[in-house]
């Protein structure tokens, strides 16, 4: 059954057998769907993973906050996930946590009590593992899986990791103005040194400004060089939204695909192959573990 790019009115409703257990609040339904469902399932006889909103546009993250905190006062079984560009848009996050490359001190930093924040941009990031992309292509080629190589598919993404960031910059440097946005698929008909340009000029930066903004991104790669590994640190801190829509572009024009997939649509199988193949979150998993084990 083909998914038309949200989760929302799956499991919508919680059961009230859950009213004084576990509670974990999700920012959306899709994220209900795809951590509480396609990650997480074993863990629903003692956690009940509840979406605060149908979409992450409603302010998700700061209703899972407050979620948490006004439960937090009655007892401690409330807890929350939210994305880590929570931190983008908090003054007293923008120029520090938010951009810290080690994830064991981003973990062991913790804002909001009983709030698990995401290691990377948002749970669109997860998605983009290149073996769960190569498993995706696979499938919808009808060919062998070892046929798609996901290596190959992040060498194609690390080739392109300069308009990546490129367009991330169209969230990271605006949020932190306070300055409007431009939509999410801006530039996505333009490539290389002109996406590079058309983005600069859009925010308003030199050449110079630009390349101090894109550094802080390309940081995140930490000098990696294998490809897959490159490829997970740098993601961390790309806006997950705006590059699923190029690298859908690129799949389609690159010899992997060569025709169009709808990845935003194809979310719910991303999920799964990453499920499948143990790539999900480590240290999302523990803590919920942690949680299933010693709070109920």
């Amino acid at each position: 059954m083909k998914n038309n790019g949200s989760f929302k009115n799956i499991g919508k409703t919680v059961s009230s057998e859950y009213q004084d257990g576990v509670k974990v609040y999700l920012e959306s339904g899709d994220d209900e769907y795809i951590i509480g469902r396609k990650w997480f399932s074993k863990l629903k006889d003692k956690i009940s993973f509840e979406a605060v909103s149908d979409k992450k546009a409603n302010g998700g993250c700061q209703l899972v906050i407050k979620r948490v905190e006004s439960s937090s006062n009655s007892n401690n079984k409330t807890f929350g996930i939210v994305d880590r560009d929570v931190l983008l848009a908090h003054p007293n996050f923008q120029d520090s946590l938010w951009w810290e490359t080690n994830n064991h001190i981003f973990s062991s930093t913790q804002p909001y009590k009983n709030v698990f924040i995401l290691h990377r941009w948002e749970l669109e990031n997860y998605l983009l593992h290149p073996n769960a992309l190569a498993s995706l292509v696979a499938d919808k080629k009808l060919a062998e899986s070892s046929a798609i190589s996901s290596s190959s598919i992040a060498d194609l993404l690390n080739r392109h990791e300069r308009e990546l960031i490129a367009v991330t910059l169209l969230s990271t440097v605006p949020t932190k103005t306070g300055s409007s946005q431009a939509p999410e698929k801006y530039g996505l008909q333009d490539k290389g040194e002109d996406l590079i340009t058309k983005i600069a000029g859009e925010l308003g930066l030199t050449m110079d400004s630009f390349i101090v903004e894109q550094e802080k991104i390309s940081r995140f790669a930490e000098d990696e060089i294998e490809a897959i590994d490159r490829w997970n640190k740098l993601s961390r801190l790309l806006d997950g939204k705006r590059i699923m829509y190029r690298i859908e572009q690129l799949l389609s024009d690159s010899d992997f695909a060569g025709f169009n997939i709808p990845l935003q649509s194809e979310r719910g199988y991303l999920a799964g192959y990453l499920a499948s193949q143990n790539l999900i979150d480590p240290m999302l998993s523990d803590w919920l573990n942690n949680i299933y084990q010693n709070h109920v």
